[in-house]
């Protein structure tokens, strides 16, 4: 087992384990039990396992020991969720196809957009940009294959910093905005496509000039910190018909598609 993985799945002298942030090493734990538990190894090999090892574990550890890890965890975590948006909703597929995710018939969600990622590769300027730029596509690849690690490497993070935020009571309860959140941003980035594709809105007739920019708010509102971004969200939106970002019982399992 290579040096960062070994230190991502745990094993570690007693001397690392008391000089490590507190935060940090659960950050660690829970990046383990992810990488565990993903395909991520079988589909990238092990030496790009072990590097992505050691990219994540950096940037874990810049915000778990940044003078406001609490601030630091808001941006990157609304950050990596834009990224991960982006693949998300190309890698959803209608029924009959199983949908782990539980985002399906979520407003804004439809699972079709899958069948347009190579136009959508050339069409959507932040997609073109973040497949070329940042994923190393260069048009040669299986798109669908790119696109699903991305998927995957962008969830990796996610539920890392996604642990460093709970661990910091960036919560609120009894619901909590990660869920909401996470379907805002899907929402808007499937709308977006949308738009590139020039196909209809996929929310309802009567919401389909305000549910994107009033989902799109959401992404706006968690990084100006707010103590309770859904609870804001809410408020802004109360009197209005449109259905709160969120829920299906709050994607119960939180498994990736």
């Amino acid at each position: 087992m290579f040096d960062w993985l070994r230190r991502i799945l745990g094993v570690r002298s007693t001397t690392e384990v008391h000089r490590e942030n507190p935060l940090l090493r659960k950050a660690v734990k829970k990046s383990a039990i992810f990488l565990r538990d993903s395909p991520l190894r079988s589909l990238i090999g092990d030496a790009d396992c072990e590097s992505l090892a050691r990219d994540y574990y950096l940037e874990l550890n810049r915000v778990c020991n940044a003078r406001d890890p609490k601030e630091t965890c808001r941006e990157k975590f609304a950050t990596t969720m834009l990224r991960f948006a982006l693949y998300q909703v190309l890698i959803l597929e209608p029924p009959p196809s199983e949908d782990k995710s539980g985002m399906l018939g979520l407003p804004g969600i439809t699972g079709e957009l899958a069948e347009y990622a190579r136009s959508l590769s050339l069409k959507s300027i932040a997609l073109r940009s973040d497949l070329y730029d940042v994923a190393g596509y260069d048009g040669k690849q299986d798109l669908a294959s790119v696109i699903r690690v991305e998927y995957w490497k962008c969830y990796w993070l996610l539920e890392s910093l996604n642990e460093i935020r709970k661990q910091l009571s960036d919560t609120t309860s009894p619901d909590d905005w990660f869920v909401p959140f996470m379907h805002a941003v899907c929402a808007s980035q499937e709308n977006l496509y949308r738009i590139d594709l020039e196909l209809p809105s996929a929310f309802s007739e009567i919401h389909a000039n305000t549910a994107p920019i009033a989902y799109s708010i959401f992404t706006d509102i968690v990084i100006s910190g707010a103590a309770d971004p859904l609870g804001e969200w809410l408020d802004y939106h109360a009197g209005t018909s449109l259905s709160p970002p969120g829920t299906k019982a709050q994607l119960q399992s939180m498994t990736a598609a």
